[in-house]
């Protein structure tokens, strides 16, 4: 790239966003303790933007790894699906003269299907933290006040059979292209969501 930013705001392009700087001001990770909202300012050298890139590979590495081996073991005990899988994977093989290619993503939806099924009956972070930006009610009457830090249960969630039926079986046809549009938004948040959701999600999929 020429050492220049893209425009595509991706991994690469906020490095060389941060090159340009020679400091970032952060919030000091002992606020999280503390509930201060102090500042602190960090140089931007290249063995700080290097972090970054090993944190990056480092941090997807347990949570990939351990997702694949909960879809393994899923597609053990359910031989259909399992098949489908095979069947998908061998047609895409034949296609491409036994090659894999980064587009080979979107040309497995089933196989996909399985891992978003997998993250939903195993989300690898059990709850995402947040704080609240406004005061807010919520339908039961409990208050909420700016400020305040809230995790949201994941496991609960992705299992609530008021959003799931039959939340406990293993179903990816549920994230089937055509069955997506029928999953309430925001239940489904295995990588988070909105402006903080995780900057690793393709990534992630993608090393699957």
């Amino acid at each position: 790239r020429d050492y220049k930013p893209t425009g595509r705001n991706d991994f690469i392009d906020l490095i060389l966003n941060l090159k340009q700087y020679k400091s970032i001001t952060c919030d000091r990770i002992s606020n999280m303790k503390t509930g201060k909202n102090e500042k602190v300012e960090v140089p931007v050298t290249d063995d700080f933007l290097v972090a970054q890139c090993i944190l990056f590979f480092a941090a997807g590495f347990e949570t990939s790894a351990t997702t694949l081996t909960h879809t393994l073991y899923e597609l053990a005990k359910n031989i259909e699906a399992q098949q489908k899988v095979l069947d998908e994977v061998d047609t895409y093989l034949r296609k491409y003269d036994n090659k894999l290619v980064y587009e080979c993503v979107t040309e497995v939806p089933y196989l996909e299907a399985c891992i978003d099924e997998t993250l939903r009956l195993y989300p690898v972070l059990a709850v995402l933290t947040r704080d609240v930006m406004e005061d807010y009610t919520l339908p039961t009457g409990v208050q909420l006040e700016k400020g305040m830090r809230i995790h949201l249960p994941l496991y609960y969630l992705h299992r609530n059979p008021e959003f799931f039926r039959d939340p406990e079986e293993y179903r990816p046809e549920r994230f089937l292209p055509e069955n997506k549009s029928e999953i309430i938004p925001h239940t489904y948040i295995p990588f988070g969501d909105g402006p903080r959701i995780c900057i690793g999600l393709r990534f992630a999929k993608m090393q699957m």
